[in-house]
């Protein structure tokens, strides 16, 4: 996307509201950048501020037509089948709003889309974003000195690490691409990756990690030595990653739990292996249109009580989530809500293939995020979850923004919206 500076005259005419509007806005998506990684408390103020931001000229959001966007269509499709299906089978009610709520992200995507579309800086997002992912990555490193930061990092060990691994790839996109002093763009992609590695013991960070190094590798080499590049980039991410305690410590742990369930040995009902058997055991008799999101969880522990004898009885995620998001799309949704997950997920890597288009240098990471989010969704409920959701949410749309070319005149055609106003961007263009 490429940068428009506006005059200081030109911003002088400029209605003093629009001026207001357009730094609240700013503040608003640096807010949610900031908050993304770590704070669920910040990131509900952020959007609060932006829905009202949304709601004090509706025709800037909707005159972009945020659902002519592919990606935008298949996640409204998905709620309306969510929404739909928890009506059909539970009616009005308290619990029916809870579980249609908790996708509420989907809706959130062409929001923050529209958003970023009129905004002049849409770049306060991703500002915010590295300068928390830069306090978040600093504060693992002092966590040995606190007990209280060392239990606030391991509560949020999943989304951390799957958040800091993608804010490294965007760090390394900025400098590859000239956006960033290679020194600072490379120095902070690299010390994000060494605080995963070294830092952090949640697993999906470490997996997600390699597979953007891989992508990072894949985009920055010559075609000819593509192959040869990613294969000695993951070759030395493994060994990189042999030398780390927490790795070792996780993969040994992992190796455990594989072999206990071969062998027939009892395995913690909370594990990760038995969360996916129990949430197996719920979509055999309920893969064609499935539970219902009310009643996932009791079907949930039903089966985990016929497998295991007892259930933990006090609400924790372990004993009634399976933590694979596919795995609980089938479950409770059935095969129409896996396949509109997966076409939701694979659209954005489908057309990153598509536009690999020396104009549209951001159209290959929107691909290469969304690749990191499905392997992510293996491991956990990614979509379910608070952090995981929004951060992903947050980062997609301004990925979707930035492969479009604003300097296009035809741009508002195709979108179904007019042409918004020069950008004037922030630190990281």
């Amino acid at each position: 996307m490429s940068t428009v500076t506006i005059p200081g005259k030109l911003t002088s005419m400029v209605p003093r509201s629009e001026r207001i509007y357009q730094a609240a806005l700013s503040g608003a998506l640096a807010c949610l950048g900031f908050f993304a990684l770590f704070s669920s408390a910040g990131v509900g103020f952020a959007l609060g501020v932006l829905l009202i931001l949304c709601c004090l000229p509706p025709s800037r959001v909707f005159q972009f037509a945020a659902w002519r966007e592919p990606v935008v269509a298949i996640g409204l499709v998905l709620l309306a089948y969510v929404a739909l299906r928890t009506l059909a089978a539970d009616g009005f009610a308290a619990s029916t709003y809870d579980a249609i709520n908790r996708y509420h992200e989907l809706l959130l995507l062409p929001l923050l889309w529209a958003l970023m579309r009129t905004a002049w800086r849409p770049n306060a997002l991703v500002n915010g974003l590295m300068l928390g992912a830069v306090l978040f990555a600093t504060a693992h490193w002092l966590a040995p000195f606190s007990d209280y930061l060392e239990w606030f990092l391991h509560n949020r060990r999943i989304s951390g690490g799957f958040g800091l691994a993608v804010c490294a790839f965007l760090l390394f996109e900025h400098a590859r691409l000239g956006r960033l002093p290679p020194r600072v763009g490379y120095g902070l992609a690299g010390y994000l990756a060494l605080t995963i590695v070294f830092a952090s013991d949640g697993r999906t960070g470490h997996v997600v990690l390699l597979i953007l190094m891989a992508c990072a590798a894949f985009r920055a080499s010559p075609p000819r030595l593509r192959a040869a590049v990613v294969a000695a980039t993951l070759a030395a991410g493994l060994l990189v990653a042999y030398c780390s305690s927490p790795i070792r410590s996780r993969m040994i742990d992992t190796w455990a739990e594989l072999q206990a369930g071969d062998k027939g040995q009892p395995v913690a009902p909370q594990s990760r292996i038995e969360l996916v058997r129990t949430g197996l055991g719920v979509v055999r008799g309920n893969w064609l249109v499935g539970t219902g999101w009310t009643q996932y969880r009791q079907a949930f522990s039903d089966v985990a009580t016929q497998r295991h004898g007892t259930v933990r009885q006090d609400g924790g995620a372990g004993a009634v989530n399976p933590h694979n998001e596919y795995v609980l799309q089938l479950g409770a949704g059935g095969v129409p809500a896996l396949i509109l997950f997966v076409a939701w997920l694979a659209w954005p890597m489908w057309r990153a293939v598509r536009e690999r288009t020396d104009d549209r240098p951001w159209a290959g990471a929107v691909g290469c995020v969304s690749l990191a989010f499905a392997v992510s969704a293996l491991f956990n409920s990614v979509l379910l979850d608070f952090m995981e959701a929004h951060f992903y949410v947050a980062v997609m749309a301004w990925l979707l923004v930035r492969r479009v070319d604003r300097s296009n005149p035809h741009i508002g055609d195709r979108y179904g919206g007019r042409q918004a106003r020069p950008q004037r961007d922030g630190a990281l263009s």
